[in-house]
């Protein structure tokens, strides 16, 4: 084998690692995008949860208060 061939080889070596590397990169991507979709999702209904029991607790307090004021 000559010297050209094997560095030939090499290279072929090299770009099949990084098809490989690049594949796997994607699918990492991929996973790391829908995960990040999906606490974003979360994110958005803890603090619609959250929103909401303060708004529970404003009311509970103003009616303690009506109940107070009227006694």
């Amino acid at each position: 084998m000559h010297v050209s061939d094997k560095l030939v080889k090499t290279l072929e070596t090299k770009v099949n690692d990084l098809i490989e590397l690049s594949t796997e990169l994607k699918l990492e991507n991929q996973a790391l995008k829908k995960r990040l979709a999906d606490l974003q999702h979360e994110k958005r209904d803890l603090l619609e949860r959250h929103r909401r029991a303060g708004d529970y607790i404003d009311r509970s307090i103003n009616r303690l208060n009506s109940l107070e004021s009227s006694q």
